[in-house]
């Protein structure tokens, strides 16, 4: 078990460092006005910022709780989700 948090604490500790990278390179693609790179190793895309518009459906809910319902109702949609194992290091 010693060895699956060993594990854990490497991948945390490359998501950081993979976060810093990005961020680092999505500065210097922006004050260079790069929109992409694409070489033999990989290719990266810069995606523009945007914005999108949802229905809040817990607000829904406590506000229209009838109207929830119904809309449940007709417009059913149903997620599954694949089991998996979490791992929490500490």
């Amino acid at each position: 078990m010693a060895h699956v948090a060993i594990v854990e604490k490497q991948v945390k500790e490359l998501q950081e460092k993979q976060k810093a990278m990005k961020a680092e390179l999505e500065a210097a693609m922006d004050q260079h006005d790069i929109k992409s790179i694409d070489n033999e190793f990989l290719k990266i895309t810069r995606v523009a910022a945007s914005s999108s518009t949802s229905i809040d459906l817990k607000k829904l809910q406590q506000k229209e709780p009838a109207l929830y319902g119904e809309l449940l109702e007709d417009y059913p949609k149903v997620t599954n989700k694949k089991a998996y194992v979490m791992f929490k290091v500490k």
